[in-house]
């Protein structure tokens, strides 16, 4: 059976950690896995690009395929976007 324990903490500048233990976890092997939040990219018009570029290529890849007209107007939301 396995039990699970939680407590926040901050990463020091040194990225070392010093975790005391509730007196009712037994010693023996325990797992630790570290949960962090990653900063945020800003958007610049080169990710905006990529991601437009992946969207069409799996939209194509599913066989739907895109009319010029489409692919036209899609063209024109994302530089409407990026100004």
């Amino acid at each position: 059976m396995q039990a699970y324990y939680e407590i926040e903490t901050q990463i020091p500048p040194n990225h070392r950690l010093n975790l005391q233990l509730p007196d009712s976890i037994p010693a023996g092997t325990a797992k630790i896995a570290v949960i962090y939040e990653l900063p945020e990219k800003p958007e610049t018009k080169a990710t905006k690009m990529a991601a437009f570029l992946q969207n069409l290529s799996e939209f194509i890849l599913v066989g739907e395929g895109l009319s010029r007209t489409a692919i036209d107007a899609q063209l024109r939301q994302e530089r409407q976007e990026w100004d």
